[in-house]
Protein backbone atom coordinates (compact mmCIF):
# COMPACT_ATOMS: atom_id res chain seq x y z
CA UNK A 1 0.00 0.00 0.00
CA UNK A 2 1.36 3.49 -1.01
CA UNK A 3 0.68 4.55 2.51
CA UNK A 4 2.44 2.28 4.71
CA UNK A 5 5.04 3.17 1.87
CA UNK A 6 5.44 6.36 2.76
CA UNK A 7 5.86 5.51 6.12
CA UNK A 8 2.29 6.03 7.72
CA UNK A 9 0.78 3.30 10.84
CA UNK A 10 -1.84 2.01 8.78
CA UNK A 11 -5.27 0.49 9.80
CA UNK A 12 -7.40 -1.04 6.83
CA UNK A 13 -10.90 -2.58 7.31
CA UNK A 14 -12.95 -4.46 5.07
CA UNK A 15 -15.90 -6.50 5.64
CA UNK A 16 -13.85 -9.47 3.47
CA UNK A 17 -11.03 -10.94 5.47
CA UNK A 18 -9.68 -12.82 2.22
CA UNK A 19 -9.46 -9.21 0.27
CA UNK A 20 -7.51 -7.93 3.45
CA UNK A 21 -5.65 -10.44 3.38
CA UNK A 22 -4.36 -10.05 0.10
CA UNK A 23 -3.75 -5.84 0.93
CA UNK A 24 -1.56 -7.59 3.71
CA UNK A 25 0.67 -9.20 1.15
CA UNK A 26 1.34 -6.71 -1.32
CA UNK A 27 3.47 -4.88 1.93
CA UNK A 28 7.28 -5.63 1.79
CA UNK A 29 7.90 -8.06 5.07
CA UNK A 30 10.00 -5.31 6.61
CA UNK A 31 6.38 -2.43 6.16
CA UNK A 32 3.95 -4.77 7.32
CA UNK A 33 4.33 -4.28 11.30
CA UNK A 34 2.61 -0.74 10.30
CA UNK A 35 -0.30 -2.02 8.09
CA UNK A 36 -3.10 -3.53 10.50
CA UNK A 37 -5.83 -4.95 8.78
CA UNK A 38 -9.85 -5.38 10.64
CA UNK A 39 -12.73 -7.28 9.14
CA UNK A 40 -15.86 -4.82 9.47
CA UNK A 41 -19.72 -5.01 8.21
CA UNK A 42 -20.05 -0.68 8.40
CA UNK A 43 -23.62 -1.47 8.20
CA UNK A 44 -23.43 -2.65 11.71
CA UNK A 45 -23.10 -0.34 14.17
CA UNK A 46 -21.62 -2.66 17.15
CA UNK A 47 -19.08 -3.85 13.84
CA UNK A 48 -18.24 -0.32 13.15
CA UNK A 49 -17.63 0.55 16.97
CA UNK A 50 -15.62 -2.35 17.42
CA UNK A 51 -13.68 -2.08 14.72
CA UNK A 52 -12.77 1.70 15.61
CA UNK A 53 -11.80 0.93 19.18
CA UNK A 54 -9.48 -1.83 18.18
CA UNK A 55 -7.90 0.42 15.28
CA UNK A 56 -7.28 3.51 17.76
CA UNK A 57 -5.84 1.10 20.29
CA UNK A 58 -3.42 -0.46 17.31
CA UNK A 59 -2.19 2.86 16.39
CA UNK A 60 -2.42 4.93 19.56
CA UNK A 61 -4.82 7.95 17.69
CA UNK A 62 -5.95 8.68 14.39
CA UNK A 63 -4.94 11.56 12.20
CA UNK A 64 -6.87 10.57 8.80
CA UNK A 65 -9.40 8.84 8.06
CA UNK A 66 -10.89 7.69 4.35
CA UNK A 67 -14.52 6.39 3.79
CA UNK A 68 -13.80 4.20 0.50
CA UNK A 69 -16.32 1.13 1.11
CA UNK A 70 -19.35 1.56 -1.66
CA UNK A 71 -21.28 -0.79 -3.59
CA UNK A 72 -22.87 0.01 -7.00
CA UNK A 73 -25.79 -1.31 -8.24
CA UNK A 74 -26.85 -1.36 -12.09
CA UNK A 75 -30.75 -0.96 -13.28
CA UNK A 76 -33.25 0.82 -14.64
CA UNK A 77 -34.96 2.53 -11.98
CA UNK A 78 -38.60 1.22 -13.11
CA UNK A 79 -37.02 -2.27 -11.91
CA UNK A 80 -34.98 -1.56 -8.70
CA UNK A 81 -36.64 -3.33 -5.86
CA UNK A 82 -36.74 -1.96 -2.35
CA UNK A 83 -33.82 -4.51 -0.91
CA UNK A 84 -31.84 -2.75 -3.83
CA UNK A 85 -32.41 0.55 -2.81
CA UNK A 86 -31.68 -0.51 1.26
CA UNK A 87 -28.18 -2.36 -0.06
CA UNK A 88 -26.70 0.25 -1.57
CA UNK A 89 -27.80 2.97 0.30
CA UNK A 90 -26.90 1.30 3.57
CA UNK A 91 -22.97 0.87 2.53
CA UNK A 92 -22.86 3.76 0.91
CA UNK A 93 -24.50 6.18 3.10
CA UNK A 94 -25.45 4.80 6.42
CA UNK A 95 -22.18 3.15 6.44
CA UNK A 96 -20.23 6.30 6.15
CA UNK A 97 -22.53 7.97 8.79
CA UNK A 98 -21.81 5.51 11.08
CA UNK A 99 -17.82 5.47 10.46
CA UNK A 100 -18.10 8.86 10.88
CA UNK A 101 -19.86 9.49 14.74
CA UNK A 102 -17.52 6.21 15.44
CA UNK A 103 -13.89 7.84 14.57
CA UNK A 104 -15.22 11.56 15.51
CA UNK A 105 -13.79 11.38 18.72
CA UNK A 106 -10.67 10.08 18.03
CA UNK A 107 -9.55 12.69 15.22
CA UNK A 108 -11.07 15.72 17.35
CA UNK A 109 -8.69 14.72 20.28
CA UNK A 110 -5.81 14.86 17.43
CA UNK A 111 -6.93 18.03 16.57
CA UNK A 112 -6.75 19.74 20.14
CA UNK A 113 -3.01 17.30 21.10
CA UNK A 114 -1.52 18.05 18.00
CA UNK A 115 -3.18 21.62 17.47
CA UNK A 116 -3.84 20.61 13.61
CA UNK A 117 -7.26 19.14 12.48
CA UNK A 118 -7.68 15.45 12.47
CA UNK A 119 -8.96 14.81 8.53
CA UNK A 120 -11.45 12.63 6.88
CA UNK A 121 -12.39 11.96 3.42
CA UNK A 122 -15.05 10.14 1.81
CA UNK A 123 -15.25 8.82 -2.27
CA UNK A 124 -17.73 9.99 -4.02
CA UNK A 125 -18.42 10.08 -8.12
CA UNK A 126 -18.24 11.89 -11.04
CA UNK A 127 -21.37 10.50 -11.64
CA UNK A 128 -23.33 12.90 -9.89
CA UNK A 129 -25.45 15.21 -11.53
CA UNK A 130 -24.47 13.30 -15.14
CA UNK A 131 -28.38 11.41 -15.13
CA UNK A 132 -25.90 8.32 -15.87
CA UNK A 133 -29.34 5.84 -16.78
CA UNK A 134 -29.11 2.83 -14.96
CA UNK A 135 -26.88 4.08 -12.36
CA UNK A 136 -30.54 5.69 -10.22
CA UNK A 137 -29.42 4.03 -6.72
CA UNK A 138 -25.68 4.43 -7.10
CA UNK A 139 -25.66 8.46 -7.82
CA UNK A 140 -28.74 8.67 -5.38
CA UNK A 141 -26.47 7.21 -2.79
CA UNK A 142 -23.72 9.24 -3.62
CA UNK A 143 -25.55 12.35 -4.26
CA UNK A 144 -26.57 12.06 -0.42
CA UNK A 145 -23.21 11.14 0.70
CA UNK A 146 -21.86 14.83 -0.49
CA UNK A 147 -25.15 16.46 1.23
CA UNK A 148 -24.53 14.55 4.41
CA UNK A 149 -20.34 14.82 4.16
CA UNK A 150 -21.72 18.64 4.42
CA UNK A 151 -23.47 18.55 7.23
CA UNK A 152 -20.93 16.86 9.02
CA UNK A 153 -18.36 19.24 8.33
CA UNK A 154 -20.48 22.29 9.12
CA UNK A 155 -21.57 20.73 12.58
CA UNK A 156 -17.75 19.69 13.28
CA UNK A 157 -15.77 22.40 12.36
CA UNK A 158 -12.54 21.04 14.14
CA UNK A 159 -12.21 18.15 11.50
CA UNK A 160 -11.49 18.71 8.38
CA UNK A 161 -14.37 16.96 5.59
CA UNK A 162 -13.47 16.52 2.08
CA UNK A 163 -15.16 14.75 -0.30
CA UNK A 164 -13.13 12.80 -3.37
CA UNK A 165 -14.60 12.74 -6.52
CA UNK A 166 -13.48 9.86 -8.38
CA UNK A 167 -14.03 9.04 -12.19
CA UNK A 168 -13.94 5.82 -13.59
CA UNK A 169 -11.80 3.48 -12.01
CA UNK A 170 -10.45 -0.26 -13.20
CA UNK A 171 -12.05 -1.72 -10.08
CA UNK A 172 -14.15 -4.51 -9.59
CA UNK A 173 -17.06 -2.97 -8.69
CA UNK A 174 -18.99 -3.60 -11.46
CA UNK A 175 -17.66 -7.59 -11.30
CA UNK A 176 -21.72 -8.54 -10.28
CA UNK A 177 -23.53 -6.76 -12.86
CA UNK A 178 -26.11 -8.71 -15.26
CA UNK A 179 -23.69 -9.41 -18.65
CA UNK A 180 -26.66 -8.44 -20.63
CA UNK A 181 -27.81 -5.20 -18.95
CA UNK A 182 -24.14 -4.18 -18.49
CA UNK A 183 -23.97 -4.56 -22.06
CA UNK A 184 -26.78 -2.11 -23.11
CA UNK A 185 -25.81 0.27 -20.95
CA UNK A 186 -22.10 0.27 -21.87
CA UNK A 187 -22.99 0.30 -25.56
CA UNK A 188 -25.52 3.82 -24.28
CA UNK A 189 -23.04 5.35 -22.02
CA UNK A 190 -20.41 4.62 -25.02
CA UNK A 191 -23.15 6.48 -27.77
CA UNK A 192 -23.65 8.91 -25.57
CA UNK A 193 -19.72 10.03 -25.23
CA UNK A 194 -19.84 9.71 -21.16
CA UNK A 195 -16.01 7.94 -21.69
CA UNK A 196 -14.43 10.56 -23.90
CA UNK A 197 -14.21 13.05 -21.02
CA UNK A 198 -13.27 10.21 -18.55
CA UNK A 199 -10.81 7.51 -19.47
CA UNK A 200 -11.00 4.50 -17.06
CA UNK A 201 -7.83 4.76 -14.77
CA UNK A 202 -6.18 2.29 -12.91
CA UNK A 203 -6.77 2.26 -8.63
CA UNK A 204 -2.99 3.01 -8.31
CA UNK A 205 -3.39 6.04 -9.69
CA UNK A 206 -6.50 7.16 -7.72
CA UNK A 207 -4.69 5.97 -4.41
CA UNK A 208 -1.63 8.09 -5.13
CA UNK A 209 -3.01 11.33 -5.60
CA UNK A 210 -5.44 10.39 -2.37
CA UNK A 211 -1.78 9.68 -0.38
CA UNK A 212 -0.64 13.14 -1.76
CA UNK A 213 -3.76 14.63 0.17
CA UNK A 214 -2.59 12.74 3.03
CA UNK A 215 0.70 14.61 3.07
CA UNK A 216 -0.23 17.61 1.51
CA UNK A 217 -1.52 20.71 4.45
CA UNK A 218 -4.29 22.21 2.54
CA UNK A 219 -6.98 20.53 2.92
CA UNK A 220 -9.99 21.37 0.12
CA UNK A 221 -13.49 20.53 0.84
CA UNK A 222 -13.90 18.93 -2.57
CA UNK A 223 -10.96 17.23 -4.13
CA UNK A 224 -11.87 16.17 -7.74
CA UNK A 225 -9.51 13.33 -9.23
CA UNK A 226 -11.97 12.76 -12.40
CA UNK A 227 -10.95 16.64 -14.24
CA UNK A 228 -9.13 15.67 -17.01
Amino acid sequence: MLAVAAGAQVAIAARRFDLLREVVATVSPESRDRLVPFQVDVRSEVSVALMTDAAVHALGELEIVVYSAGITHLAPLAITSADDWRRVLETNVVGAALVTRAVLPALVETSQVKGRPGRIAFLSSHSVGGQWAGLGAYVSSKAALDEMVSVWAAEHPQVFFTRIVVGPTLTGMADGWDPECAEEFFARWAAEGRFEAHEPEPPEKVAARIVAWMQDDRVPPVLDLARP
